[in-house]
């Protein structure tokens, strides 16, 4: 977790009890609906569409892909490629780093 989200997270509470108590499914999901609703967003929002944005925007930052397999907690590296799309990407950033004078 980044340093920002310890900050507010404020002082450690009683292990025992849930960190964001009204956290839930159900309640994301709402939340889901609504947030791009009132954004004039008209695209159906899920859990994966946020792993694949976190995902997406680590690798425009620069992030390199291991280290975003591990945060997203995937075993296996290939997966995290099919998943941020990076094989595409890395393939056009390939093909436009050789420039051939004819």
């Amino acid at each position: 977790m980044p340093n920002k989200a310890f900050d507010l997270l404020g002082e450690r509470g009683d292990p025992c009890t849930f960190v964001f108590s009204k956290v839930n499914y159900n309640y994301t999901r709402a939340l889901l609906k609504a947030w791009p609703k009132e954004a004039g967003i008209n695209k159906h929002l899920t859990f994966n569409c946020l792993r694949h944005t976190y995902a997406t925007l680590q690798l425009d930052h620069g992030t390199d892909i291991y280290t975003i397999s591990k945060l997203l907690g995937h075993r296996h590296l290939k997966t995290t490629q099919r998943y941020t799309r990076v094989i595409d990407k890395a393939r056009k950033e390939a093909a436009n780093r050789i420039i051939l004078d004819f």
